[in-house]
């Protein structure tokens, strides 16, 4: 093997590293681009795939609303947030209290979530409730409290957000902002 061959192997190495690197920039920053100032609801935003989101959500940029059942724990998780993101990219999330096993709370969940920043770009439906136990044992109380959690809750929440950001009128194709 001559030397111009043994010279270009290393070569060829640092240049597919730099555009690798590149590329993996390029795509950050257009993913980055993508979320910056979009308003971003996350139900059930304090577990698994809803706290993850939100963390990327909000190191992108987004204006986050997060869901959940207890203050304490939001604010905790909140706070969590603020503090590992640089302030001057991204905004304070917002909070917003969110149970639904009580269907008659959801207007007021609805216009809450709405008054934050009039509309919403992203909507997370991370919202389930599991029971272990056999079908036949469980009790029709428990049965109507799944299926509140798991579709009723959700669905009214997704029906009346888009009902009622209409009214507001802010939305438009590059987001609400």
């Amino acid at each position: 093997m001559d030397l111009a061959a043994i010279l270009l192997v290393p070569v060829v190495v640092v240049v597919t590293a730099a555009v690798i690197f590149l590329h993996s920039l390029v795509l950050k920053f257009l993913s980055t681009a993508t979320v910056r100032n979009k308003v971003v609801v996350i139900t059930d935003a304090l577990t698994g795939l809803g706290k993850e989101c939100a963390k990327l959500f909000h190191e992108g940029g987004a204006r986050v609303i997060l869901c959940g059942k207890t203050c304490e724990k939001l604010e905790g998780f909140a706070d969590n947030l603020t503090s590992a993101a640089d302030p001057k990219l991204t905004f304070p999330p917002k909070l917003v209290l969110v149970d639904f096993g009580d269907m008659n709370s959801m207007p007021d969940v609805i216009a809450e979530t709405l008054e934050c920043y009039g509309c919403v770009d992203v909507l997370i439906l991370n919202s389930s409730l599991k029971v272990k136990a056999p079908v036949q044992s469980t009790s029709l109380k428990m049965d109507k409290l799944v299926m509140d959690n798991n579709y009723f809750g959700p669905i009214t929440l997704a029906k009346g957000t888009i009902s009622q950001q209409k009214g507001y009128g802010h939305h438009t194709s590059r987001g609400c902002q």
